[in-house]
């Protein structure tokens, strides 16, 4: 069960969090990180024999529309690190762990999408009921994950962006990266070989791959438990997009290395009209994948419609 009660939901919390947040020493990325944490709630669910982290961030007023965000593979919560404070000024925002990733407890089997998509939906349900209209953003695998929660979630879900989301069969290019780190190797080389990975598959512009990039990637690399690139290169995501009632958005990064260049972004985009006339897409100029970290100001603006 739940750490909290339905009524604890439906509380606001205070935005003077957020004062705290940004008063407090920002020297290093363990302590923007760990900041940032102390702002949230932290909750906890118990689905299929699998405990879930959530995290519920300062929101602006009791009856803000609930806005779920679901990070990458090999991610965590902390994939919005940018993202979380302007969006709780509209929004009662949420963040999970997936299963077998960030803190949460590992994926029981099938290892699949489905499952996946199905342990999600019902712990935001055990959170929320099944009544309460909520808005989806998802990243990478996450926009996988999110696109079968919405399908699932019916009229439930209103709106659902999908950010740089794999489930697209052959449009999905697989990066190639270096080995990850090992224990023989000291901090500044281990750190060279993140920042290279980055560069790779997450990031276009190098000056965003700063220490607090670096930081996220190499402790989510840490804790990560789910393979999950042979479920990003599935068609599982296609596959359902007709199916989703909310309103739908696509977000894609220009120089996004897991799109496959200008003809499968385009590509993406025709799935879209087709799934659903009045869809949204959005190419973004010069962004590579992790666009909501790239191009902050801009993937909120979006969200936000």
């Amino acid at each position: 069960m739940s750490s909290i009660s339905r009524k604890a939901t439906d509380s606001a919390i205070s935005p003077v969090s957020w004062s705290k947040c940004r008063t407090e020493s920002m020297e290093s990325p363990q302590r923007v990180l760990s900041a940032l944490s102390q702002c949230a709630r932290h909750h906890w669910t118990d689905q299929a024999n699998c405990r879930m982290a959530w995290q519920q961030w300062p929101a602006s007023s009791a009856d803000a529309t609930p806005l779920l965000l679901v990070h990458g593979g090999f991610g965590s919560w902390n994939h919005w690190v940018s993202n979380i404070e302007a969006l709780s000024e509209h929004y009662a925002v949420w963040t999970l762990d997936l299963p077998g990733l960030g803190s949460s407890g590992d994926l029981p089997e099938p290892w699949n999408t489905a499952k996946i998509s199905e342990l999600v939906l019902a712990g935001w349900r055990e959170l929320h009921g099944d009544k309460q209209v909520f808005e989806l953003v998802g990243f990478s695998f996450g926009g996988l994950i999110a696109g079968l929660v919405a399908a699932s979630a019916g009229s439930q879900c209103a709106r659902c962006v999908l950010i740089g989301a794999s489930g697209f069969g052959a449009l999905h290019v697989q990066a190639q990266l270096l080995p990850l780190p090992g224990p023989e190797l000291d901090q500044a080389a281990a750190e060279g070989i993140h920042r290279e990975n980055l560069a790779r598959l997450m990031l276009h512009d190098p000056s965003c791959i700063d220490d607090l990039a670096v930081h996220i990637h190499s402790n989510n690399l840490k804790q990560h438990r789910l393979r999950s690139r042979r479920m990003a290169g599935s068609n599982d995501l296609a596959g359902v997009l007709s199916q989703i009632e909310a309103h739908v958005v696509g977000i894609w990064g220009q120089y996004d290395a897991t799109a496959g260049g200008r003809v499968n972004i385009e590509a993406r985009r025709q799935l879209f009209l087709q799934a659903q006339a009045d869809a949204e897409f959005h190419e973004l100029p010069g962004v590579g994948h992790w666009a909501m970290y790239e191009a902050p100001a801009t993937v909120n603006r979006l969200i936000l419609g």
